[in-house]
Protein backbone atom coordinates (compact mmCIF):
# COMPACT_ATOMS: atom_id res chain seq x y z
CA UNK A 1 0.00 0.00 0.00
CA UNK A 2 1.46 3.51 -0.60
CA UNK A 3 1.96 6.05 2.00
CA UNK A 4 -1.13 7.75 1.97
CA UNK A 5 -2.73 10.36 4.85
CA UNK A 6 -6.29 10.36 4.95
CA UNK A 7 -7.24 13.65 6.23
CA UNK A 8 -10.88 14.02 7.82
CA UNK A 9 -12.24 17.34 9.15
CA UNK A 10 -15.45 17.61 11.45
CA UNK A 11 -18.04 17.81 8.21
CA UNK A 12 -16.56 14.34 7.11
CA UNK A 13 -16.76 13.05 10.24
CA UNK A 14 -20.26 14.23 10.74
CA UNK A 15 -21.02 12.39 7.44
CA UNK A 16 -20.07 8.92 8.68
CA UNK A 17 -23.47 8.72 10.71
CA UNK A 18 -21.65 6.96 14.18
CA UNK A 19 -24.71 6.99 16.09
CA UNK A 20 -24.54 6.49 19.70
CA UNK A 21 -24.79 2.35 20.23
CA UNK A 22 -22.14 2.50 17.78
CA UNK A 23 -19.85 4.75 20.22
CA UNK A 24 -20.82 3.20 23.12
CA UNK A 25 -19.99 -0.41 21.49
CA UNK A 26 -16.35 0.32 20.56
CA UNK A 27 -15.69 1.96 23.88
CA UNK A 28 -17.45 -0.67 26.04
CA UNK A 29 -14.56 -2.89 24.41
CA UNK A 30 -11.85 -0.74 25.02
CA UNK A 31 -12.38 -0.89 28.57
CA UNK A 32 -12.61 -4.82 28.50
CA UNK A 33 -9.17 -4.19 26.81
CA UNK A 34 -8.17 -2.22 29.34
CA UNK A 35 -9.94 -4.66 32.17
CA UNK A 36 -7.79 -7.40 30.54
CA UNK A 37 -4.34 -5.59 31.07
CA UNK A 38 -4.14 -4.91 26.75
CA UNK A 39 -3.71 -1.06 27.04
CA UNK A 40 -1.22 1.38 27.26
CA UNK A 41 -2.50 4.82 27.96
CA UNK A 42 0.07 6.98 30.11
CA UNK A 43 -1.20 10.05 32.02
CA UNK A 44 -1.45 13.11 30.00
CA UNK A 45 1.09 15.50 29.83
CA UNK A 46 0.06 19.08 29.65
CA UNK A 47 1.11 22.49 29.24
CA UNK A 48 -0.55 25.70 29.78
CA UNK A 49 0.10 28.56 27.35
CA UNK A 50 -2.17 31.30 29.26
CA UNK A 51 -3.63 31.34 32.32
CA UNK A 52 -6.95 28.83 32.54
CA UNK A 53 -5.76 26.81 29.50
CA UNK A 54 -4.53 23.47 28.89
CA UNK A 55 -2.54 21.10 25.94
CA UNK A 56 -2.64 17.84 26.61
CA UNK A 57 -0.91 15.10 24.66
CA UNK A 58 -2.69 11.70 24.71
CA UNK A 59 -1.43 8.84 23.33
CA UNK A 60 -2.74 5.20 23.50
CA UNK A 61 -2.54 1.52 22.09
CA UNK A 62 -5.49 -0.90 22.43
CA UNK A 63 -3.72 -3.81 22.27
CA UNK A 64 -6.73 -5.75 21.70
CA UNK A 65 -7.71 -4.76 18.58
CA UNK A 66 -3.91 -3.68 17.43
CA UNK A 67 -4.72 0.44 17.34
CA UNK A 68 -2.25 3.12 18.20
CA UNK A 69 -2.94 7.00 18.53
CA UNK A 70 -2.59 10.53 19.64
CA UNK A 71 -4.57 12.95 20.76
CA UNK A 72 -3.05 16.97 20.61
CA UNK A 73 -5.66 19.03 22.07
CA UNK A 74 -6.33 22.55 23.76
CA UNK A 75 -8.77 23.74 26.00
CA UNK A 76 -8.98 27.85 26.69
CA UNK A 77 -11.78 29.36 28.36
CA UNK A 78 -10.73 32.74 27.47
CA UNK A 79 -11.48 31.65 23.72
CA UNK A 80 -14.83 32.45 24.64
CA UNK A 81 -14.63 36.51 24.97
CA UNK A 82 -13.37 35.79 21.28
CA UNK A 83 -16.34 33.85 19.79
CA UNK A 84 -14.25 30.55 19.33
CA UNK A 85 -14.68 27.20 20.45
CA UNK A 86 -13.18 26.44 24.07
CA UNK A 87 -11.74 22.97 22.64
CA UNK A 88 -9.42 22.73 19.96
CA UNK A 89 -7.27 19.50 18.43
CA UNK A 90 -6.06 16.92 15.84
CA UNK A 91 -6.15 13.37 16.24
CA UNK A 92 -3.66 11.16 14.32
CA UNK A 93 -3.78 7.60 13.60
CA UNK A 94 -1.03 5.23 13.47
CA UNK A 95 -0.74 1.76 12.34
CA UNK A 96 0.78 -0.35 15.33
CA UNK A 97 2.05 -2.76 13.03
CA UNK A 98 4.68 -0.15 11.14
CA UNK A 99 4.40 3.38 12.58
CA UNK A 100 3.08 4.51 9.62
CA UNK A 101 0.62 7.46 9.69
CA UNK A 102 -3.05 6.70 8.62
CA UNK A 103 -5.37 9.39 9.43
CA UNK A 104 -5.33 13.06 10.95
CA UNK A 105 -9.09 13.91 11.64
CA UNK A 106 -10.67 16.78 13.95
CA UNK A 107 -9.48 15.97 17.42
CA UNK A 108 -12.36 18.42 18.68
CA UNK A 109 -15.30 16.42 17.03
CA UNK A 110 -13.72 13.17 18.88
CA UNK A 111 -13.34 14.61 22.12
CA UNK A 112 -16.76 15.19 22.12
CA UNK A 113 -17.94 12.15 20.74
CA UNK A 114 -15.87 9.75 22.73
CA UNK A 115 -16.03 11.92 26.22
CA UNK A 116 -20.20 11.35 25.89
CA UNK A 117 -19.67 7.98 24.94
CA UNK A 118 -18.18 7.09 28.24
CA UNK A 119 -20.78 7.99 30.19
CA UNK A 120 -23.19 5.41 27.92
CA UNK A 121 -20.67 2.68 29.32
CA UNK A 122 -21.37 3.79 32.48
CA UNK A 123 -25.07 3.85 32.35
CA UNK A 124 -24.99 0.29 30.64
CA UNK A 125 -24.02 -0.74 34.08
CA UNK A 126 -26.26 1.25 36.27
CA UNK A 127 -28.76 -1.98 37.00
CA UNK A 128 -31.73 0.21 37.80
CA UNK A 129 -34.20 2.18 35.54
CA UNK A 130 -33.41 5.95 35.26
CA UNK A 131 -35.96 8.34 35.93
CA UNK A 132 -34.68 12.00 36.54
CA UNK A 133 -31.81 13.55 34.68
CA UNK A 134 -29.67 16.81 36.36
CA UNK A 135 -27.15 17.97 34.11
CA UNK A 136 -25.14 21.08 35.73
CA UNK A 137 -23.19 23.01 32.50
CA UNK A 138 -25.22 22.80 29.24
CA UNK A 139 -22.05 23.62 26.68
CA UNK A 140 -21.12 21.13 24.02
CA UNK A 141 -20.23 18.42 26.50
CA UNK A 142 -24.24 18.77 27.97
CA UNK A 143 -25.93 18.21 25.05
CA UNK A 144 -23.47 15.77 23.86
CA UNK A 145 -24.11 13.72 27.33
CA UNK A 146 -27.93 14.76 27.16
CA UNK A 147 -28.11 13.06 23.73
CA UNK A 148 -26.06 9.70 24.62
CA UNK A 149 -28.34 9.34 28.07
CA UNK A 150 -31.64 9.59 26.53
CA UNK A 151 -29.80 6.96 23.61
CA UNK A 152 -29.24 4.74 26.19
CA UNK A 153 -31.49 5.57 28.95
CA UNK A 154 -34.75 6.26 26.92
CA UNK A 155 -37.05 5.49 30.09
CA UNK A 156 -36.14 8.81 31.78
CA UNK A 157 -39.28 11.11 32.18
CA UNK A 158 -38.08 14.13 33.16
CA UNK A 159 -34.39 16.47 32.76
CA UNK A 160 -33.71 18.94 35.16
CA UNK A 161 -30.43 21.38 33.95
CA UNK A 162 -28.68 24.51 34.99
CA UNK A 163 -26.13 26.58 33.33
CA UNK A 164 -25.08 30.69 33.86
CA UNK A 165 -26.02 31.27 30.30
CA UNK A 166 -29.68 30.76 30.26
CA UNK A 167 -29.77 30.42 26.62
CA UNK A 168 -27.66 27.65 26.87
CA UNK A 169 -29.94 26.13 29.18
CA UNK A 170 -32.85 26.31 27.31
CA UNK A 171 -31.12 24.84 24.30
CA UNK A 172 -30.24 21.50 26.06
CA UNK A 173 -33.63 21.40 27.53
CA UNK A 174 -35.27 21.69 23.82
CA UNK A 175 -33.33 18.37 22.75
CA UNK A 176 -35.50 16.93 25.77
CA UNK A 177 -38.15 15.48 23.31
CA UNK A 178 -41.78 15.46 25.05
CA UNK A 179 -39.74 14.62 28.59
CA UNK A 180 -40.59 17.09 31.69
CA UNK A 181 -37.89 19.92 31.82
CA UNK A 182 -37.03 22.44 34.35
CA UNK A 183 -34.46 25.16 34.63
CA UNK A 184 -32.87 25.00 37.27
CA UNK A 185 -31.60 28.56 39.08
CA UNK A 186 -28.50 27.13 41.00
CA UNK A 187 -26.57 24.30 40.52
CA UNK A 188 -27.70 22.29 43.54
CA UNK A 189 -31.48 22.55 42.62
CA UNK A 190 -30.19 20.30 39.10
CA UNK A 191 -29.65 17.58 41.80
CA UNK A 192 -32.73 17.49 43.36
CA UNK A 193 -34.12 14.56 43.00
CA UNK A 194 -31.90 12.95 40.20
CA UNK A 195 -31.52 9.26 39.30
CA UNK A 196 -28.16 10.48 37.29
CA UNK A 197 -26.01 13.80 37.29
CA UNK A 198 -23.70 14.97 34.67
CA UNK A 199 -21.67 17.92 35.81
CA UNK A 200 -19.59 19.66 32.47
CA UNK A 201 -18.30 22.92 33.64
CA UNK A 202 -15.18 24.74 32.77
CA UNK A 203 -14.89 27.22 35.57
CA UNK A 204 -14.90 25.55 39.03
CA UNK A 205 -17.83 26.54 41.21
CA UNK A 206 -15.51 27.10 43.92
CA UNK A 207 -16.80 26.91 47.78
CA UNK A 208 -20.19 26.41 45.68
CA UNK A 209 -18.63 22.61 44.53
CA UNK A 210 -21.17 19.79 44.66
CA UNK A 211 -21.86 17.60 47.62
CA UNK A 212 -24.62 15.52 46.35
CA UNK A 213 -27.30 16.54 48.40
CA UNK A 214 -30.88 16.39 47.80
CA UNK A 215 -30.36 13.88 45.32
CA UNK A 216 -31.81 10.05 45.07
CA UNK A 217 -29.95 8.01 47.60
CA UNK A 218 -29.18 5.32 45.04
CA UNK A 219 -28.10 8.80 42.32
CA UNK A 220 -25.23 8.07 40.16
CA UNK A 221 -22.86 11.45 39.42
CA UNK A 222 -20.90 11.52 36.45
CA UNK A 223 -18.28 14.01 36.67
CA UNK A 224 -16.54 15.35 33.19
CA UNK A 225 -14.92 18.22 34.96
CA UNK A 226 -12.15 16.91 37.35
CA UNK A 227 -13.11 18.75 40.77
CA UNK A 228 -14.71 21.62 39.40
CA UNK A 229 -18.17 21.01 40.01
CA UNK A 230 -18.05 18.49 42.38
CA UNK A 231 -17.16 18.39 46.43
CA UNK A 232 -14.64 15.56 47.77
CA UNK A 233 -17.35 15.04 50.38
CA UNK A 234 -19.57 14.13 47.14
CA UNK A 235 -16.72 11.20 46.69
CA UNK A 236 -16.02 10.29 50.29
CA UNK A 237 -20.19 10.06 50.62
CA UNK A 238 -20.42 7.52 48.06
CA UNK A 239 -20.77 4.08 48.22
CA UNK A 240 -18.49 3.51 45.38
CA UNK A 241 -16.01 5.86 43.88
CA UNK A 242 -14.82 4.54 40.54
CA UNK A 243 -12.24 6.62 38.03
CA UNK A 244 -11.55 5.76 34.16
CA UNK A 245 -7.99 5.68 34.80
CA UNK A 246 -6.16 5.10 37.86
CA UNK A 247 -2.54 6.38 36.37
CA UNK A 248 -4.53 9.66 35.38
CA UNK A 249 -6.07 10.20 38.68
CA UNK A 250 -3.20 9.68 40.92
CA UNK A 251 -0.93 12.06 38.77
CA UNK A 252 -2.92 14.95 39.10
CA UNK A 253 -4.16 14.13 42.68
CA UNK A 254 -2.43 17.07 44.68
CA UNK A 255 -3.28 19.15 41.92
CA UNK A 256 -7.21 18.39 41.40
CA UNK A 257 -8.15 16.00 44.35
CA UNK A 258 -7.04 16.59 47.25
CA UNK A 259 -9.07 15.94 50.33
CA UNK A 260 -10.90 13.19 47.69
CA UNK A 261 -10.61 9.45 48.71
CA UNK A 262 -8.55 6.86 46.98
CA UNK A 263 -11.04 5.34 44.28
CA UNK A 264 -12.67 1.82 44.43
CA UNK A 265 -11.61 1.27 41.35
CA UNK A 266 -11.78 1.74 38.00
CA UNK A 267 -14.58 2.16 34.98
CA UNK A 268 -13.20 -1.13 33.59
CA UNK A 269 -13.73 -2.85 36.59
CA UNK A 270 -17.73 -2.55 36.40
CA UNK A 271 -17.48 -3.37 32.45
CA UNK A 272 -15.45 -6.62 33.41
CA UNK A 273 -17.96 -7.18 36.64
CA UNK A 274 -15.46 -6.94 39.02
CA UNK A 275 -16.91 -3.94 40.46
CA UNK A 276 -20.81 -3.35 40.61
CA UNK A 277 -23.14 -0.22 41.28
CA UNK A 278 -24.50 -0.67 45.26
CA UNK A 279 -27.89 -0.97 45.63
CA UNK A 280 -29.46 2.09 47.51
CA UNK A 281 -26.05 4.36 47.89
CA UNK A 282 -24.69 6.75 45.41
CA UNK A 283 -22.24 6.08 42.98
CA UNK A 284 -19.41 8.46 41.84
CA UNK A 285 -18.14 7.69 38.63
CA UNK A 286 -15.66 10.27 37.75
CA UNK A 287 -14.97 10.71 33.91
CA UNK A 288 -11.14 12.05 33.30
CA UNK A 289 -10.81 11.70 29.55
CA UNK A 290 -8.27 9.35 28.64
CA UNK A 291 -6.56 8.49 25.45
CA UNK A 292 -8.01 5.18 24.90
CA UNK A 293 -11.33 6.26 24.40
CA UNK A 294 -9.44 8.66 21.31
CA UNK A 295 -7.73 5.97 19.89
CA UNK A 296 -11.21 3.23 20.05
CA UNK A 297 -13.74 6.07 18.50
CA UNK A 298 -10.67 7.25 15.53
CA UNK A 299 -10.28 3.74 14.58
CA UNK A 300 -14.04 3.65 14.14
CA UNK A 301 -14.09 6.63 12.06
CA UNK A 302 -11.37 5.42 10.12
CA UNK A 303 -12.58 2.71 8.82
CA UNK A 304 -15.86 3.92 8.46
CA UNK A 305 -14.44 7.02 6.16
CA UNK A 306 -12.31 4.01 3.93
CA UNK A 307 -15.34 1.83 3.41
CA UNK A 308 -17.44 4.87 2.11
CA UNK A 309 -14.46 6.81 0.48
CA UNK A 310 -15.19 9.59 2.74
CA UNK A 311 -12.34 12.47 3.47
CA UNK A 312 -9.02 13.48 2.05
CA UNK A 313 -6.26 11.65 1.07
CA UNK A 314 -2.92 12.82 0.40
CA UNK A 315 0.30 11.12 -0.49
CA UNK A 316 2.33 11.09 2.66
CA UNK A 317 6.15 9.89 1.59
Amino acid sequence: MPDELLILGRTDLEALEIGWSDVVDVLEDAFRQKAAGEVQNPPKPAIHPRPESFINAMPAYLGGSDRAGLKWVAGYESNRALGLPYIYGVFLLTDAATGRPLAVMDGAWITEIRTAGVTGVALRHVPRRVRQLGIVGCGVQGRRNLGVILAERPEIEEVRAYDRVTAATDALLALAGDRRTAVAPTPEAALDGADVVVTAVTVSLGEGRLTGAGTAADAVLLPLDYDDALAPSAALGAALYAVDDLGQYRSTFHESFAGFPEPHGELADIVAGRLAMPAGARSVLMHLGIAMDDVALGALAYDRARERGVGLTVPFA
